[in-house]
């Protein structure tokens, strides 16, 4: 019992002292991670060699006597040691102050700004202690040098006297200037509480525990798509690369930019949850599922296709159990038994994955699909008329946005976002 007290505790604080929060939401966070992160089984590991080594222990006393020892870390999610500890309680315990009384905003509704801050802060403890071991004013290179040459133990810094969840020093050291630089290139947090997994502007997942792994290198997500859709085109076929690109994805050698193993955001904030019940739905250019499972989930009788079988192929195992209807199909050459069978017709940066002089085309396949009375929602990366292109993607114009509406639609059509993350959310009500 004592032994997952303290690992508990050590947990809690490790928690309070890397992020930023009040303690009342550090509680929130806490019990968060324990439940769904494995926080305690992470730290558990280091709070055992922490207390080996820690001077108060060093003078022989059996570990035991405090109820540590050997084995696999607890799982404190349903321990009444942890779940029944009350915030008042470890608010006062370990701050002396009340809930919500902190002054900073809680974690959710914390900026950009706050979060490099924090991160930062850490980034340069890092670098110190780097300069201080090498004898010389150190960066960002000199800490990642130091990890790869084995060197991270000998760096040290506030964080590596305190237990925490991290697998070994080199991510421990890693870490911090990992977030920094993500968040500097428009990576976002997909849970607040979760900040080792981050999403890129446009959809890429990175996990930066497993980028500290590797050694800290931060692949361009979109360079394996433009190395393949560039041999693609080059031979005349405007859509092999993306069999490719899932396929050498599959396998370890490429990452989908796009995928980012969850629903889309704008989509889910405009179906704000909306029952499907009785009604069928088409999910264009599914890739490996999200979107698709995630409409089937509002109740909706889901068709979903993509132009990769590997697409297809790894939705399909991705969810087993799914009754989404998942196909391989042409989006310039569909089965004529969809055209108009679709309630709502769900299209997220497919269109654009395709060279401009097909959009048009690609476009009326799109609306075609919906049926008298339907819905059509389209989400896209957004630019100017006539604005410039890094492609793939082709990015789509206001008239190429308004064109889905053409033949008999209504439109409401937003344009979110400013600088280079915009995006077009346009919903198309066939009458």
């Amino acid at each position: 019992m004592l032994r997952r007290f303290l690992v508990s505790i050590w947990a809690f604080d490790w928690l309070m002292a890397h992020a930023p929060g009040t303690p009342a939401d550090a509680y929130e966070a806490f019990m968060w991670k324990l439940r769904h992160d494995r926080l305690a089984e992470r730290i558990g590991p280091n709070v055992w060699g922490w207390m080996r080594a820690h001077p108060a222990f060093a003078e022989g006393r059996a570990m035991d006597d405090l109820g540590w020892s050997d084995g696999p870390a607890p799982e404190p999610a349903d321990d009444p040691v942890v779940t029944e500890v009350p915030r008042r309680f470890v608010d006062r315990l370990l701050f002396g102050v009340s809930p919500g009384t902190g002054a900073t905003p809680q974690l959710a509704g914390l900026d950009l700004d706050q979060w490099l801050a924090n991160g930062n802060e850490l980034r340069l403890m890092v670098i110190e202690a780097a300069g201080t071991f090498l004898g010389r004013d150190a960066d960002d290179d000199d800490v990642i040098a130091l990890v790869r040459s084995g060197q991270a133990a000998a760096l040290q810094w506030w964080h590596t006297r305190w237990p925490c969840p991290h697998p070994d020093r080199d991510v421990c050291t890693l870490l911090p200037l990992l977030q920094v630089k993500a968040w500097k290139q428009g990576y976002v947090a997909k849970h607040p509480y979760r900040q080792r997994e981050l999403v890129g502007p446009d959809g890429h997942l990175i996990d930066l525990v497993e980028l500290a792994r590797h050694g800290g290198h931060m692949r361009d997500p979109d360079e394996d798509a433009r190395r393949l859709a560039a041999a693609s085109l080059a031979g005349g076929d405007a859509t092999g690369w993306f069999e490719k690109l899932y396929a050498e994805a599959a396998s370890g050698e490429a990452i989908v930019p796009w995928d980012s193993s969850t629903p889309h955001p704008l989509l889910v904030e405009w179906s704000r949850g909306a029952p499907g019940e009785g009604r069928r739905a088409m999910v264009v250019g599914c890739g490996l599922g999200d979107d698709a499972e995630y409409v089937a989930g509002l109740g909706y009788a889901t068709t979903a296709f993509d132009v990769s079988e590997s697409a297809v192929k790894g939705a399909r195992t991705r969810f087993p159990e799914s009754a989404v209807d998942y196909s391989a199909a042409d989006l310039l050459d569909l089965p004529g038994e969809w055209r108009g069978a679709f309630d709502l017709v769900v299209e997220i940066m497919t269109v654009q994955a395709l060279p401009e002089d097909l959009h048009a085309r690609a476009t009326a396949a799109v609306r075609e699909l919906v049926a008298p009375g339907g819905t059509l929602l389209v989400i896209a990366t957004a630019r100017d008329e006539g604005g410039p292109v890094y492609a793939p993607p082709w990015p789509l114009t206001p008239s190429e946005v308004a064109a889905f509406g053409e033949g008999g639609f209504t439109a409401a059509i937003e344009e979110i976002g400013d600088g280079e993350r915009r995006r077009w959310r346009a919903a198309f009500h066939r009458g």
